[in-house]
């Protein structure tokens, strides 16, 4: 063992992130019992902090202490506490035997989501090893460790990762348009579209609209992108719309892409998700005033697992209005729920000094 740290190799360890569960991530993981059970559910519901109150209930009557574990956890992920969670889920792992089963492999997941929320890349990297040195063809651990790669400025190690994530599921849409967008997040355009123009030779007639549609955005293509969105279009999906806003953004038409998400939000106001693409939108049209609307009224849904970054685009919007003082209280909140958000406690240097 690595200190008290028992990752899964020391038997003798996901969004299409393409997605590491945020609940119950692996099969066959033992079901939770009692107390524990209940906090599962709350914290399914979001309600993180009554989960926690309600595992403490849980080890007071001698549950399962990995599952508890596990549980505070995943809460305080969710409360973004992130070295509170990574202790929780090394604890987890500390009840292990020498026999790694699933709850061992589905911890492990969430140990690195923890290091990568910490931006403690490399030992998100070693987690993800861990895993894939006892199941190698684990497509979600060679993905999330590519992408760490990249981070860490290890292209190579990245598309080898990429590679054989690829081969191993090869009709995984998804996953190539995510690894296609990492690369050019990094900076990597010309190889990212390469996996998409490949792909969308070898798979073009079993291609939807929409997924047609989603490479050409990825390619950066989008009047092609809004032709086979907008023949993809259902205005009750949040999905399409999302994507047809936004490609309506990058070809600079502002006031389409924000009709676009308020005409989706009449039928649909419980959608925090549009609501903050409607800010963003906003934000890059100059309209200030209206981008600070869209996101309060998205935090004003209540728990909708996009509390921090709406909290913190709200911020910005009013740094934008010039309404400093507005954004320094709300900085002031922000910092009490997420003490440990460096980009946060950059920006409130800055407030400091309005």
């Amino acid at each position: 063992m690595k200190k008290e740290k028992k990752r899964i190799n020391c038997i003798c360890v996901l969004t299409l992130s393409v997605c590491i569960a945020l609940l119950c991530a692996g099969c066959g993981v033992p079901k939770a019992k009692g107390f524990t059970e209940t906090a599962m559910g709350e914290i399914e519901a979001l309600e993180y902090e009554t989960a926690l109150e309600t595992l403490a209930s849980a080890s007071e009557e001698g549950e399962n202490p990995a599952l508890i574990a596990r549980g505070r956890g995943i809460a305080n992920l969710g409360l973004a506490r992130y070295e509170e969670a990574c202790a929780d889920f090394l604890e987890a792992l500390s009840y292990s035997d020498w026999q790694v089963d699933d709850l061992d492999y589905d911890v492990n997941y969430y140990l690195a989501e923890a290091y990568e929320k910490m931006k403690n890349y490399d030992e998100a990297v070693n987690t993800y090893t861990d895993i894939l040195n006892l199941k190698g063809k684990e497509v979600t651990a060679l993905y999330r460790r590519g992408c760490d790669y990249l981070v860490l400025d290890k292209h190579d190690l990245a598309a080898a990762d990429f590679d054989k994530a690829l081969n191993l599921d090869p009709d995984n849409y998804d996953l190539r348009i995510e690894v296609a967008g990492r690369l050019s997040e990094a900076g990597y355009e010309e190889e990212g579209r390469s996996y998409l123009e490949q792909f969308l030779i070898e798979k073009e007639k079993k291609l939807s609209k929409f997924d047609k549609g989603r490479i050409y955005f990825y390619m950066e293509d989008y009047e092609n992108a809004k032709i086979y969105f907008e023949d993809a279009r259902d205005d009750d999906d949040q999905n399409t719309i999302l994507f047809l806003g936004k490609t309506y953004e990058m070809l600079g038409d502002y006031n389409y892409a924000t009709s676009t998400y308020q005409n989706y939000l009449t039928r649909h106001p419980e959608s925090a998700v549009i609501y903050n693409q409607l800010g963003l939108s906003r934000i890059k049209s100059g309209d200030y005033a209206g981008a600070r609307e869209a996101f309060s009224a998205a935090r004003n849904l209540g728990n909708t697992g996009l509390d921090q970054m709406l909290g913190y685009n709200e911020i910005v919007a009013n740094e934008y209005m010039g309404d400093f003082e507005s954004a320094k209280a709300l900085m002031e909140e922000y910092l009490r729920k997420y003490p440990d958000d460096q980009d946060a406690l950059r920006e409130n240097i800055f407030l400091s000094t309005r």
